[in-house]
């Protein structure tokens, strides 16, 4: 009984209209825009499986950009966008559309890291914070030039023999 169970439900999957566009080999290429992008980035996916007048369903779920619906695009493509989630680790996904003509098209995207920017976390002790300010740069300047002038000042007087 469960032989007969599973070859019906693996025959009426094979004979559905879906499954036999994906057996015919109906997958198209999608355009991805850009090719690579950060989390954050928006990108923009076309392609012309549809048809002229055809509408899609995107998944994009891989990189948190969720589902998202493609609408006739400039001459016989079809369009539609997504943003990649913030926190999305670098590496490359597949982004995939479903046509209302039964057609499939998937393309690929390279989640980049996102630019460097201050200081970089390196689990090594603290770190430093560059600046530019030109008071913060002289109140610095003005500690250690303090701080050496005492110090002197101090050994100069262990020299002479003075207390301190």
């Amino acid at each position: 009984m469960r032989r007969r169970t599973a070859t019906l439900l693996l025959t009426a999957t094979l004979l559905s209209p879906t499954a036999a566009h994906a057996a015919a080999g109906d997958f198209a290429p999608l355009e991805v825009t850009p090719r690579s992008a950060a989390p954050g980035d928006t990108v923009t996916v076309d392609t012309t499986a549809c048809g002229r007048a055809g509408t899609a369903d995107g998944d994009a779920t891989t990189v948190g950009g969720g589902r998202f619906r493609l609408a006739p695009g400039a001459g016989e493509a079809v369009a539609g966008s997504f943003r990649i989630a913030p926190g999305t680790p670098a590496g490359t996904y597949g982004i995939g559309v479903t046509c209302a003509n039964g057609r499939f098209a998937t393309g690929d995207i390279a989640v980049t890291g996102p630019d460097p920017q201050g200081h970089v976390q390196s689990g090594v002790g603290g770190g430093v914070q560059e600046t530019s300010d030109p008071v913060l740069i002289s109140a610095g300047v003005a500690l250690l030039a303090a701080a050496a002038v005492g110090g002197t000042w101090i050994l100069r007087r262990r020299a002479s023999g003075a207390q301190v």
